[in-house]
Protein backbone atom coordinates (compact mmCIF):
# COMPACT_ATOMS: atom_id res chain seq x y z
CA UNK A 1 0.00 0.00 0.00
CA UNK A 2 0.97 3.48 -0.96
CA UNK A 3 1.80 5.76 1.50
CA UNK A 4 -0.09 9.24 0.93
CA UNK A 5 1.74 11.99 -0.07
CA UNK A 6 2.10 14.94 2.51
CA UNK A 7 0.88 18.09 1.43
CA UNK A 8 3.68 20.69 0.61
CA UNK A 9 2.57 24.09 1.63
CA UNK A 10 2.45 26.62 -0.94
CA UNK A 11 4.62 29.95 -0.41
CA UNK A 12 3.30 33.42 -1.18
CA UNK A 13 6.20 35.67 -1.17
CA UNK A 14 5.43 39.49 -1.85
CA UNK A 15 7.85 41.55 -2.76
CA UNK A 16 6.93 45.22 -2.63
CA UNK A 17 8.68 47.14 -4.85
CA UNK A 18 9.71 51.41 -5.64
CA UNK A 19 12.85 52.87 -6.69
CA UNK A 20 15.31 50.14 -5.62
CA UNK A 21 16.98 49.29 -9.19
CA UNK A 22 19.86 49.62 -7.19
CA UNK A 23 19.52 46.97 -4.95
CA UNK A 24 16.53 44.56 -6.47
CA UNK A 25 18.57 41.90 -8.13
CA UNK A 26 20.50 40.46 -5.26
CA UNK A 27 17.12 40.58 -3.25
CA UNK A 28 15.56 38.54 -6.36
CA UNK A 29 18.30 36.30 -6.79
CA UNK A 30 18.40 35.23 -2.94
CA UNK A 31 14.37 34.34 -2.97
CA UNK A 32 15.02 32.00 -6.40
CA UNK A 33 18.26 30.36 -4.22
CA UNK A 34 16.02 28.95 -1.36
CA UNK A 35 15.93 25.60 -0.24
CA UNK A 36 12.45 25.34 -0.13
CA UNK A 37 11.12 25.16 -3.84
CA UNK A 38 7.28 24.73 -3.44
CA UNK A 39 6.65 29.20 -3.72
CA UNK A 40 5.29 31.47 -6.14
CA UNK A 41 6.94 34.96 -5.67
CA UNK A 42 4.74 37.88 -6.95
CA UNK A 43 6.79 41.38 -7.26
CA UNK A 44 4.39 44.99 -6.91
CA UNK A 45 6.56 47.39 -8.74
CA UNK A 46 4.79 50.72 -7.15
CA UNK A 47 4.86 53.07 -10.34
CA UNK A 48 8.59 53.82 -9.73
CA UNK A 49 10.43 56.26 -11.88
CA UNK A 50 14.02 54.09 -12.04
CA UNK A 51 14.45 50.83 -13.89
CA UNK A 52 12.94 48.80 -11.00
CA UNK A 53 10.23 47.72 -13.14
CA UNK A 54 12.48 46.74 -16.06
CA UNK A 55 14.67 44.51 -14.29
CA UNK A 56 11.88 42.23 -12.42
CA UNK A 57 10.55 41.96 -15.37
CA UNK A 58 13.46 40.24 -16.99
CA UNK A 59 13.68 38.12 -13.92
CA UNK A 60 10.35 36.76 -13.82
CA UNK A 61 11.20 36.57 -17.95
CA UNK A 62 13.44 33.62 -16.92
CA UNK A 63 11.94 32.25 -13.73
CA UNK A 64 8.16 31.40 -13.80
CA UNK A 65 8.21 31.40 -10.22
CA UNK A 66 8.18 34.84 -10.26
CA UNK A 67 5.52 37.43 -11.65
CA UNK A 68 5.39 40.89 -11.92
CA UNK A 69 2.36 43.74 -10.86
CA UNK A 70 3.23 47.22 -12.45
CA UNK A 71 1.03 49.63 -10.70
CA UNK A 72 -0.10 52.31 -12.83
CA UNK A 73 0.29 54.87 -10.02
CA UNK A 74 1.89 55.32 -6.89
CA UNK A 75 0.18 53.38 -4.07
CA UNK A 76 2.80 54.32 -1.14
CA UNK A 77 4.24 51.34 0.99
CA UNK A 78 1.20 50.36 3.26
CA UNK A 79 -0.89 50.12 -0.57
CA UNK A 80 1.36 48.46 -2.40
CA UNK A 81 1.75 45.95 0.63
CA UNK A 82 -2.28 45.53 0.47
CA UNK A 83 -2.10 45.06 -3.56
CA UNK A 84 -0.06 42.40 -3.11
CA UNK A 85 -2.13 40.39 -0.13
CA UNK A 86 -4.97 41.01 -1.98
CA UNK A 87 -3.69 39.34 -5.30
CA UNK A 88 -0.93 36.77 -3.69
CA UNK A 89 -2.25 32.81 -3.37
CA UNK A 90 -0.81 30.59 -1.18
CA UNK A 91 -0.87 28.73 2.22
CA UNK A 92 1.54 30.42 3.57
CA UNK A 93 2.64 34.22 2.93
CA UNK A 94 5.51 36.98 4.08
CA UNK A 95 6.94 39.68 2.45
CA UNK A 96 10.40 39.95 1.20
CA UNK A 97 11.04 43.72 1.04
CA UNK A 98 13.20 45.44 -1.77
CA UNK A 99 16.32 45.93 0.39
CA UNK A 100 16.42 42.48 2.18
CA UNK A 101 18.40 39.46 1.77
CA UNK A 102 16.88 35.94 3.01
CA UNK A 103 19.50 33.66 3.55
CA UNK A 104 19.04 29.95 1.59
CA UNK A 105 17.29 28.37 3.90
CA UNK A 106 15.13 31.05 4.90
CA UNK A 107 11.79 29.82 4.02
CA UNK A 108 12.44 26.26 4.23
CA UNK A 109 12.91 26.82 8.05
CA UNK A 110 10.31 29.11 8.91
CA UNK A 111 8.04 26.22 7.01
CA UNK A 112 8.75 24.02 9.13
CA UNK A 113 8.30 26.23 12.73
CA UNK A 114 4.95 26.46 11.60
CA UNK A 115 4.50 22.77 10.26
CA UNK A 116 5.25 21.66 13.92
CA UNK A 117 3.87 24.79 15.67
CA UNK A 118 0.10 24.09 14.13
CA UNK A 119 -0.98 26.92 16.95
CA UNK A 120 1.21 29.51 15.84
CA UNK A 121 0.49 32.51 13.06
CA UNK A 122 3.43 33.30 12.26
CA UNK A 123 7.09 32.72 12.59
CA UNK A 124 10.28 34.22 12.31
CA UNK A 125 14.25 34.50 12.60
CA UNK A 126 16.96 36.53 13.67
CA UNK A 127 17.70 39.23 11.62
CA UNK A 128 21.22 40.74 10.84
CA UNK A 129 20.55 44.79 10.46
CA UNK A 130 22.97 46.71 8.16
CA UNK A 131 22.92 50.47 9.02
CA UNK A 132 23.72 53.04 5.86
CA UNK A 133 27.29 53.45 7.87
CA UNK A 134 27.75 49.50 7.33
CA UNK A 135 27.70 49.11 10.52
CA UNK A 136 26.07 45.81 11.37
CA UNK A 137 24.09 44.57 14.46
CA UNK A 138 22.45 41.18 14.82
CA UNK A 139 18.51 41.90 16.09
CA UNK A 140 16.72 39.09 18.38
CA UNK A 141 13.42 39.47 19.23
CA UNK A 142 11.83 37.44 22.06
CA UNK A 143 9.60 39.28 24.00
CA UNK A 144 6.96 37.04 22.94
CA UNK A 145 9.15 33.50 23.66
CA UNK A 146 6.34 31.49 26.08
CA UNK A 147 3.20 33.46 26.37
CA UNK A 148 0.39 31.24 25.63
CA UNK A 149 -1.77 34.09 26.61
CA UNK A 150 -3.07 36.20 23.66
CA UNK A 151 -3.77 39.03 26.29
CA UNK A 152 0.36 38.73 27.40
CA UNK A 153 1.13 38.73 23.88
CA UNK A 154 -0.75 41.90 22.76
CA UNK A 155 0.78 43.66 26.29
CA UNK A 156 4.55 42.33 24.83
CA UNK A 157 3.58 44.19 21.21
CA UNK A 158 1.80 47.30 22.74
CA UNK A 159 5.15 47.88 25.05
CA UNK A 160 7.03 47.22 22.12
CA UNK A 161 10.07 45.98 24.07
CA UNK A 162 13.06 45.19 21.90
CA UNK A 163 13.38 44.93 18.40
CA UNK A 164 9.30 44.64 18.31
CA UNK A 165 9.41 45.14 14.30
CA UNK A 166 11.45 41.93 13.63
CA UNK A 167 8.56 39.66 13.18
CA UNK A 168 7.25 41.80 10.46
CA UNK A 169 9.92 39.97 8.50
CA UNK A 170 8.45 36.73 9.58
CA UNK A 171 6.22 34.38 7.65
CA UNK A 172 2.68 34.43 8.36
CA UNK A 173 -1.01 31.97 8.02
CA UNK A 174 -3.14 32.53 5.03
CA UNK A 175 -5.52 32.93 7.90
CA UNK A 176 -3.89 36.19 9.20
CA UNK A 177 -4.46 37.71 5.47
CA UNK A 178 -8.81 36.49 6.20
CA UNK A 179 -8.66 37.51 9.44
CA UNK A 180 -7.09 40.87 9.33
CA UNK A 181 -6.95 41.83 6.49
CA UNK A 182 -4.12 44.22 4.90
CA UNK A 183 -2.04 47.20 7.27
CA UNK A 184 -4.00 50.50 7.45
CA UNK A 185 -2.71 53.45 7.53
CA UNK A 186 -3.20 55.94 10.54
CA UNK A 187 -3.74 59.88 11.37
CA UNK A 188 -0.03 60.26 10.65
CA UNK A 189 -0.08 58.35 7.62
CA UNK A 190 1.90 55.22 6.76
CA UNK A 191 4.09 55.76 9.96
CA UNK A 192 4.62 52.40 11.89
CA UNK A 193 1.45 51.06 9.90
CA UNK A 194 2.89 47.39 10.51
CA UNK A 195 2.80 47.94 14.80
CA UNK A 196 -1.25 47.70 14.70
CA UNK A 197 -1.03 45.07 11.85
CA UNK A 198 1.79 42.75 14.33
CA UNK A 199 -0.60 43.63 17.33
CA UNK A 200 -3.56 42.01 15.61
CA UNK A 201 -2.01 39.13 14.29
CA UNK A 202 -0.73 38.25 18.45
CA UNK A 203 -4.31 38.20 19.11
CA UNK A 204 -4.88 35.48 16.73
CA UNK A 205 -1.88 32.98 17.90
CA UNK A 206 1.46 32.73 19.40
CA UNK A 207 4.54 33.72 17.30
CA UNK A 208 7.13 31.38 17.26
CA UNK A 209 11.28 32.60 17.00
CA UNK A 210 13.71 30.71 14.97
CA UNK A 211 16.89 30.88 16.76
CA UNK A 212 18.96 31.41 13.38
CA UNK A 213 19.96 34.72 11.76
CA UNK A 214 18.41 33.99 8.35
CA UNK A 215 17.51 37.53 6.96
CA UNK A 216 19.33 40.81 6.39
CA UNK A 217 17.94 43.64 6.27
CA UNK A 218 20.12 46.75 4.87
CA UNK A 219 19.28 50.49 5.92
CA UNK A 220 19.43 52.49 2.59
CA UNK A 221 20.44 56.16 2.47
CA UNK A 222 16.51 57.69 2.08
CA UNK A 223 14.79 54.22 3.30
CA UNK A 224 11.48 55.46 4.41
CA UNK A 225 11.81 54.41 8.01
CA UNK A 226 14.67 56.87 7.87
CA UNK A 227 12.05 59.82 6.70
CA UNK A 228 9.75 59.69 9.59
CA UNK A 229 9.73 61.50 12.35
CA UNK A 230 9.16 59.80 15.82
CA UNK A 231 7.22 61.85 17.57
CA UNK A 232 4.54 61.54 20.63
CA UNK A 233 1.89 63.15 18.20
CA UNK A 234 2.58 59.85 15.46
CA UNK A 235 2.60 57.30 18.27
CA UNK A 236 -0.68 58.65 19.56
CA UNK A 237 -2.38 58.25 16.19
CA UNK A 238 -0.74 54.72 15.66
CA UNK A 239 -1.84 53.87 18.78
CA UNK A 240 -5.37 54.86 18.26
CA UNK A 241 -5.14 52.09 14.99
CA UNK A 242 -4.04 50.27 17.69
CA UNK A 243 -7.06 50.68 19.77
CA UNK A 244 -9.00 49.82 16.65
CA UNK A 245 -7.84 46.11 15.65
CA UNK A 246 -8.44 45.31 19.52
CA UNK A 247 -11.74 46.52 18.27
CA UNK A 248 -12.18 44.63 15.63
CA UNK A 249 -10.57 41.24 16.88
CA UNK A 250 -13.10 38.64 18.79
CA UNK A 251 -11.67 40.17 21.96
CA UNK A 252 -14.36 40.22 25.19
CA UNK A 253 -14.19 43.81 26.39
CA UNK A 254 -13.65 42.59 29.76
CA UNK A 255 -10.23 41.26 28.44
CA UNK A 256 -10.16 44.63 25.76
CA UNK A 257 -10.11 47.22 28.55
CA UNK A 258 -6.77 46.13 30.02
CA UNK A 259 -5.11 46.57 26.31
CA UNK A 260 -6.86 49.92 25.53
CA UNK A 261 -5.61 51.40 29.15
CA UNK A 262 -2.01 50.15 28.79
CA UNK A 263 -2.34 52.06 25.03
CA UNK A 264 -4.20 55.19 27.14
CA UNK A 265 -0.54 54.83 29.67
CA UNK A 266 1.96 54.96 26.38
CA UNK A 267 0.69 58.12 24.96
CA UNK A 268 0.99 59.65 28.45
CA UNK A 269 4.36 58.89 28.32
CA UNK A 270 5.29 59.55 24.90
CA UNK A 271 3.55 63.17 25.32
CA UNK A 272 5.16 63.17 28.46
CA UNK A 273 9.15 62.33 27.35
CA UNK A 274 8.37 64.92 24.36
CA UNK A 275 7.26 67.87 26.71
CA UNK A 276 10.34 66.69 28.92
CA UNK A 277 12.59 66.74 25.79
CA UNK A 278 10.89 70.20 24.58
CA UNK A 279 11.31 71.86 28.31
CA UNK A 280 15.31 71.33 28.58
CA UNK A 281 16.14 72.54 24.60
CA UNK A 282 14.44 75.86 25.60
CA UNK A 283 16.55 75.90 29.47
CA UNK A 284 19.51 74.84 27.05
CA UNK A 285 18.72 77.52 25.13
CA UNK A 286 18.50 80.63 27.10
Amino acid sequence: MTAPVKNIPLVAVCVPTWNAATFIEPTLEAIAAQTYTNFKVLISDDASSDQTAALCEKFAAKDSRFQLIRQSRRLGWVGNVNALLKAARGDYFLFAFHDDLLKPDYLRRLVEALEVNPEAILAYSDLELTHVNQDRENLIYDALQGLDSRIERAKAVILQKGDWWVPYRGMFRAIAVERVGGLKRSLAGEFSADWPWLLHLALLGPFVRVPEQLCCKFYQPGSLSRRWSFNAACWNAVALSCANEIRQSDLPLTEALPLYRLLVSRCFDWWWRSLRFHILHQSQQE
